[in-house]
């Protein structure tokens, strides 16, 4: 099976704590990135009363020619209609981090999971729609309005992304539309397997296991501190035992070393 190729880019400003590096060392064996991660400016200002940028001005901005499937863009400004990722037609994408980094800060996601979750979902939309991105127009809508932790929720409440941004799944409906549209069983099942690698720092998973159960927690801390209590005391007598001195040899007592008297025989008076 041969990877799909993306080349990603970066225009403009980008949060603080985004850490592209690690996209960037990702392994998979459904899509590879496609030469270094490249930052182009912006150019321009925003439009409308909403203050966005629109498909057309973003297009114009992305590099025409790259030797690649598709190409993504990450920014932080507004995009049209609101959205947090839009199809531009012309095997591009543009996924924003606007009105989105809040809610995968709070609930200590990190940011490179969102572009993780938007590779692999760009990827599965590019080999259902016959090898191609297709413009919002020029395809029907691949997501689902209920949230599921799903890769194609539609996220209507940017709040629900961090829902599939975390040990995220292809939902059973969503694996049969993929099928449907002639998407391999393989690509597939290396998908599913693969994002669920997606998932907070160990310390977060942690801290999210203590707040689901605390009184398993609290049982288990308290048994592994009985344990321990019980293991130092054994550990301790074996060295009290290993370190004392021998007794010493008692001496034989004044009543021992005494010579037996003699007796004399007894007088007549």
């Amino acid at each position: 099976m041969s990877k799909v190729k993306i080349k990603l880019v970066t225009v403009g400003q980008l949060p603080p704590h985004l850490d592209l590096s690690q996209v960037s060392t990702w392994r998979s064996d459904a899509f590879e990135l496609v030469g270094n991660i490249e930052n182009f400016a912006l150019i321009g200002n925003a439009v409308g009363e909403d203050w966005h940028f629109s498909d057309e001005g973003l297009r114009r901005q992305l590099p025409a020619h790259v030797s690649a499937d598709f190409i993504l863009a990450i920014v932080n400004v507004p995009i049209e209609d609101n959205w947090y990722l839009r199809r531009l037609g012309n095997n591009q994408i543009v996924f924003t981090f606007k009105h989105i980094r809040e809610f995968l800060e709070f609930e200590n996601i990190p940011l490179e999971n969102a572009v993780l979750r938007v590779l692999y979902v760009s990827t599965l939309v590019y080999l259902r729609s016959g090898n191609t991105i297709p413009g919002l127009r020029e395809a029907p809508v691949f997501t689902h309005d209920d949230t599921r932790g799903c890769l194609f929720d539609m996220n209507g409440i940017k709040s629900d992304l961090v829902e599939s941004c975390n040990k995220p799944v292809v939902c059973e409906e969503c694996v049969g539309r993929l099928k449907k549209e002639r998407v391999s069983a393989q690509t597939i099942k290396i998908a599913q397997v693969e994002i669920r690698k997606i998932r907070k720092r160990l310390y977060y998973r942690i801290f999210d296991f203590v707040k689901l159960k605390p009184l398993v927690v609290l049982a288990t801390s308290s048994l592994f501190a009985m344990l321990i209590g019980i293991a130092g005391s054994i550990i301790a007598s074996y060295i009290y035992d290993g370190l004392k001195l021998p007794q010493s040899i008692q001496k034989p007592s004044s009543a021992q070393n005494r010579e037996p008297l003699q007796h004399g025989r007894a007088g007549a008076v």
